[in-house]
């Protein structure tokens, strides 16, 4: 009995640990999705949607749908959020949901250092039923393996609406798609996040934004974005980033109104297996709603 070569290939290239594995190229522009101590951060009800399409061209490439939602309180030290997404890798899938708290501390009237906890639940499952043969159906092939388990994490950040950053630990468990035993917790399996960037004016139409994102497991390796966007008019923006797991992306993005922003980033493999496919697709969409002030500034930090 054969089983699909691609189905064999993405097993193998795919994470065994099960977290939010696939990366965020927009995470300058939803660091809640990252670190949830920056709920609140843009001061209103702020909403966010993506769609993440991996290896794009080739069958039963990963993809994913990421849903955020953070405001602060009344009380403006404190803040909440909600975290949702949906990985399908192959006949691998992740579905979770989280919320967090957050408490926000005044360190001068303009900067805000915060720190949260966040809870909720991921489910993990393997669709064997999926694969598809060459022989006659096997037994074994028409069954799904599932499991679920808690999901918690940290974080702590520090912003203004020329800096930021922080360091998060998004999720304390990890699971073995090979086991499906359940949620372990390893302090080398987990992900520790850095992220940080700043906000240059060139002009008074055009500005400049570097940031980083360093992610570090022990388990599975380390890898930088390490990215640069341009800015005109806080209304059109287009910049790279270079990852160095041999990646470049490339991104844009529109304010169509205040409280609206559009953006899409194109991911590019430098490796063997750009050549396989037609690069990585992301997509997002934001809205804020006026809670705060009635109908805030745009916000790239």
């Amino acid at each position: 009995m054969k089983i699909t070569a691609i189905i064999i290939f993405l097993l193998v290239m795919l994470p065994a640990s099960g977290q939010k594995a696939m990366t965020l190229s927009q995470y300058m522009h939803n660091r809640f999705a990252i670190n949830t101590s920056f709920a609140g951060s843009r001061e209103v009800l702020s909403l966010f949607g993506s769609f993440r399409k991996q290896w794009a061209g080739m069958p039963q490439s990963p993809h994913a749908q990421y849903f955020t939602g953070h405001t602060p309180l009344k009380n403006p030290h404190m803040a909440v959020g909600l975290q949702v997404f949906n990985e399908t890798f192959a006949i691998k899938n992740n579905l979770g949901a989280s919320l967090s708290y957050t408490y926000r501390v005044h360190v001068n009237p303009y900067t805000w250092m915060a720190f949260s906890v966040s809870g909720g639940f991921s489910s993990y499952s393997i669709n064997w039923n999926e694969v598809t043969l060459e022989e006659a159906e096997d037994e074994i092939f028409g069954i799904k393996e599932a499991s679920s388990g808690p999901q918690a994490g940290f974080g702590w950040s520090i912003y203004n609406h020329r800096f930021f950053g922080g360091i998060s630990i998004p999720e304390f468990f990890t699971h073995d798609f090979e086991k499906l035993d359940g949620p372990e917790f390893d302090p080398k399996k987990m992900d520790i996040l850095f992220t940080g960037g700043y906000l240059f004016d060139v002009s008074q139409d055009l500005s400049f934004q570097p940031s980083f994102l360093l992610k570090v497991n022990q388990d599975t390796g380390s890898w930088a974005d390490l990215s640069g966007s341009v800015i005109y008019n806080s209304m059109i923006w287009g910049g790279a980033t270079y990852r160095t797991r041999e990646e470049i992306v490339f991104h844009v993005g529109w304010q169509i109104i205040p409280q609206l922003r559009v953006a899409y980033s194109y991911d590019y493999s430098l490796g063997d297996i750009g050549n396989f496919n037609h690069g990585s697709h992301e997509i997002s969409i934001q809205y804020d709603f006026g809670y705060t002030i009635n109908t805030p500034s745009p916000k790239f930090f």
